[in-house]
């Protein structure tokens, strides 16, 4: 029988192969918030955040605004994170207020910028109604003072929110929407007289992928068909307000209607209890997904 001792000399041994490592695998947190909305990090605090955490890819989705993403990109680039181009808009329908995510747009692309333009100035008009209602419930706290805050990013219900808190009117921020600001309650004004179709119109002719962003808050599962046939491609799946029961319940959505799964934290900084960055995070196939399709349905 032949032996199976080694009989490579010593000095000429094989060199000994290494098992190659498996790829780390890269995360995405697709649903973040600045100072040029609702947030309170600054582009370059939020990029540095996102970088320390070890999530490698991040999109900006700041409410009708997207300035900060020139700011953000050559820090994202520096640190090595990937920065996806996006943005958070308001519509509404049926006196429901919905939010459309929309990624990898032309943020150039003027039909756009115009639409932003006149949403940011509705914006403004909306803080002084909201304040004319709140007083009429003796609240008193002014619209330039929210504005103040919001300096030079879009104004929304977050700011209002800080400032019932800074003068006492409710414990925290979230006190401040279920009694105030939430549809119903006496401060609350729509964020958009569009509907979903026209928001998600003006995300396609801008290259973007729309994404009806969290869910939950929509408490219509039938609209989301009607959205698809208007042109929705995705739906945020993963949200820091989606329990587990429910992320399945959007998963089974998402596959029946043959979406886009997305996902993010939906981080505000210190302007929102809790949700993190990095709380909720996704595959980067689903990033990859954007992508796929972009290249085969955008028109830009």
């Amino acid at each position: 029988m032949p032996s199976t001792r080694n009989t490579t000399p010593q000095n000429h041994r094989r060199p000994r192969r290494h098992r190659a490592h498996p790829m780390t695998e890269r995360f995405a947190d697709l649903h973040l918030h600045t100072t040029f909305s609702d947030g309170t990090d600054t582009p370059r605090q939020l990029v540095e955040l996102v970088h320390q955490t070890g999530i490698s890819t991040m999109a900006i989705t700041d409410h009708d605004n997207t300035d900060a993403i020139a700011i953000a990109e050559p820090i994202a680039k520096q640190l090595g994170v990937e920065l996806i181009r996006g943005i958070e808009m308001s519509a509404s329908i049926e006196d429901i207020e919905v939010h459309l995510l929309g990624f990898l747009m032309d943020i150039s692309y003027a039909g756009l910028q115009a639409h932003l333009a006149t949403q940011q100035q509705r914006r403004v008009q909306r803080v002084h109604q909201m304040i004319k209602q709140l007083q009429q419930v003796g609240v008193n706290i002014s619209a330039e003072e929210v504005l103040q805050l919001a300096g030079e990013g879009t104004v929304g219900r977050p700011h209002v929110a800080r400032t019932l808190l800074k003068h006492g009117y409710v414990s925290a921020t979230a006190e401040a929407f279920t009694k105030y600001l939430s549809p119903g309650k006496p401060g609350f004004v729509s964020g958009s007289q569009h509907t979903p179709e026209y928001i998600i119109k003006v995300i396609r002719e801008a290259g973007g992928v729309p994404v009806l962003a969290h869910p939950v808050y929509l408490r219509k599962d039938a609209l989301i068909e009607q959205f698809v046939s208007q042109g929705l491609a995705g739906l945020e799946v993963y949200h820091s307000g989606h329990p587990p029961d429910l992320v399945q319940h959007y998963e089974r959505i998402a596959d029946r209607l043959r979406l886009l799964k997305t996902g993010g934290s939906d981080y505000h900084g210190n302007a929102k209890e809790g949700a993190p960055v990095g709380s909720v995070k996704v595959s980067y196939q689903l990033v990859e997904g954007l992508r796929a399709w972009k290249a085969s349905h955008a028109s830009r």
